[in-house]
């Protein structure tokens, strides 16, 4: 899904590497080098930069960790930390009581329509009236939507 609310900026290698340095630096791994942070790097690429530096933060902050963490599980805390800034991003602002954010489609994604029986729906043959959908231009921003199309009907 691309929308507004889920893009973010491109990790760059350079972006990566200066985290990956920090934690190496923080955790005392002096064998780190070029082909490790290339080798990190495409296992971590797919995640935003944000997720990466939280999840690097939180392994340089947790208490008896005496190694770096091995890709997979750097991945594994990074994906998770993604899926709880996207939850975030698409609350409700806490300051005000919850409204629907769209009247034309009460939050669902479809815009309802009533067809009379001509060509409006868009079928060429005769026929009776009838109500139909289309989807509300409102998708890409409404957050009701968004967080009901990522997590479910019960987010």
């Amino acid at each position: 899904m691309t929308t507004s609310l889920t893009t973010t900026a491109t990790m760059t290698e350079r972006d990566f590497g200066l985290v990956f340095g920090k934690l190496a630096i923080q955790l005392q791994w002096r064998d780190a080098d070029e082909v490790s942070i290339r080798s990190y790097y495409e296992v971590l690429k797919d995640l935003p930069l944000e997720a990466i530096q939280a999840s690097a933060a939180a392994f340089a902050k947790e208490r008896g960790r005496k190694y770096f963490p091995p890709a997979p599980e750097w991945h594994e805390k990074a994906s998770a930390v993604a899926l709880e800034q996207l939850k975030a991003k698409l609350q409700p602002e806490p300051q005000r009581a919850w409204t629907v954010e769209c009247t034309k489609c009460d939050d669902t994604g479809w815009d309802r329509y009533e067809c009379t029986g001509d060509a409006y729906c868009g079928r060429t043959k005769p026929h009776r009236p009838h109500d139909f959908v289309k989807p509300c231009p409102c998708r890409a921003t409404n957050r009701t939507y968004q967080r009901h199309q990522q997590f479910g009907g019960g987010a």
